[in-house]
Parts: C-alpha cells; structure tokens; sequence
C-alpha cells in the first residue's frame, strides 16, 4: 500500500486525509512513515484549537503548530526550556499557566512568554517581585498583551508606577484574592485609567486588597470610565459606592456594575442609577 500511494503527491494525501475522522488520522498516521509525515501537516489538525500540555514533545510537535489557544498541566514542572518553546509557538493566543511554579523560571523569559500572547492567565504561579517586575515592565513596553489574569500573586512589591504603566497597555484585567496591591499602587491604577487607557474590564475581588483608602472622586471617575467592573469584598465605604452611582447618573461608560460589599447606599440613588446600567450590589 505504502508504494502505491507512494506515487501520489502530498498535497494529493493532504485532501484525501482532509475527509478523515480525527480518530481515523490518528490510525492513518501508524500506515508508513510517509504517511505519518503527511498526517503531521497543521492544516489536517485545524479542528484543534485548543491544547493541555503535559510534556514538552507536545510542544514540537508538527500537527500542533496551528492551535492558538495552550494550557499547561497545574503540575507540570515548568523550565524555561519549556517556556521558551511557547515563545516559538507559532500561532499561539491565548496561554494558561495557572497553578503552576514559575518561581525558578528566568525573569526575561518569563515576560517573553507573557507578552508573546493576547490573553495569559498566571493566577496562583508563585512570582517573585523579580518577576512581577520584568512581566510589568515588558507590558508597558509590549501593546500585544490585551488580557491578564493574575490572581493569588503577590504583587506590592512592583516598582512605582509599574501598574500604571501597564494598564494603559491592557484591554481586561483580573485582580483577584492574594495580590495584596498597596493604597498607592490602587490610586495609581486608577488615576491611568482617568487619563484614558484601552483596559475596558477590571474585576478586582476576594480580599486582594483595601479600597477604602482610595478617594471616592477618583474611584468613582475611573469606574465610570470603563465598560464592566466588578468589585468583590475590597472594603469599600458607603461614600466610595454612592460616588460611583452617581456618576453613572452624571456621565458614564459603565454598562455592567457588580459590588459586593458592607457599604450601606441609599435606594433612591440605587434606583436611578439601575435605569442607567446593569447594577448589582450585595452585602457580603
């Protein structure tokens, strides 16, 4: 068989294998060795989009040159040899290394590999303020990162004006539990994002950090500022909350607004602002 189809051209085997099941060309690939250099062409795997690695011979693997969207296994033991294959990944968005231990990992390859994608999530990776330093430090520099979620990671320790910076690069952020983010470093966030940023959703949630410290006037100019925000058990002041609905009632982009809080708010200003936006405020 193998010499049969040994005369046909690949780009002949390319569309033959094109009308095969993924468990067939899984089976068509064990035939010969020209055919298995024929299955291993990307455009045969173009159904795969999405990939769990759990080695890094996945990674160099030729069918797998066109997913766009990687995770890494939680218990992986990440090198920066791996890391360094995600950098060279061709088609590659979206990138999941949640869970993982990045703390050994070199700081410029770690940023490399961030700011080689559009959406990343590092939540719970163990950064160290090394780290953090040279991911943030590389988003300000680097417009392709739209999309970050970087929960339970300690991040008080990034340079002054390090957030800042990076929110202005940033289409959605994620700031959840265990960040532990300063009075400054909030203020900072906030006041880029009244100067104008691309960053349109901002979840900051789960204790990562006290809001109360921040100015009701500048809190409530930067909410009103983006399209979806969601503030969850950060300490806010009934002052803080009615700054921010009244905004929505003055002038406001805000379409979607969830606040779970202690903060007690008065129902008329509750009330007009639902007419203005999707509102939801929960005592916790």
């Amino acid at each position: 068989m193998c010499n049969i189809t040994s005369l046909l051209p690949a780009e002949m085997l390319e569309r033959i294998f094109l009308w095969l099941s993924p468990r067939d060309m899984k089976t068509v690939e064990l035939v010969c060795r020209r055919w298995l250099q024929v299955g291993e062409t990307p455009g045969l795997w173009s159904w795969l989009s999405s990939l769990t690695v759990n080695n890094i011979e996945m990674l160099t693997c030729r069918r797998f040159k066109g997913v766009s969207k990687l995770r890494v296994k939680r218990k992986l033991t990440m090198t920066n040899e791996l890391l360094e294959s995600i950098v060279r990944h061709p088609a590659l968005k979206i990138l999941n290394i949640a869970g993982t231990d990045l703390s050994a990992i070199d700081p410029d390859i770690l940023a490399r590999v961030v700011n080689s994608v559009e959406t990343v999530d590092v939540t719970g990776t163990s950064l160290t303020a090394v780290q953090a330093n040279a991911i943030f430090t590389a988003i300000s520099e680097d417009n392709k990162l739209k999309n970050m979620k970087i929960r339970n990671n300690n991040l008080s320790a990034l340079k002054t004006g390090m957030l800042a910076r990076a929110v202005h690069c940033l289409e959605y952020a994620e700031i959840l539990s265990s960040t532990r983010l300063t009075a400054e470093q909030l203020s900072e966030i906030f006041t880029a994002i009244c100067e104008g940023t691309k960053i349109r959703k901002i979840q900051i949630a789960n204790g990562c950090c006290n809001l109360n410290l921040v100015s009701p006037d500048l809190l409530a100019k930067a909410v009103n500022k983006l399209d979806d925000v969601e503030l969850v058990e950060v300490s806010l002041r009934s002052q803080q909350v009615t700054a921010i609905l009244t905004g929505i009632l003055t002038q406001s982009n805000l379409k979607r607004l969830i606040i779970i809080s202690f903060a007690e708010v008065a129902e008329d200003i509750l009330s007009k602002a639902q007419t203005k936006c999707n509102i939801g405020i929960y005592e916790w």
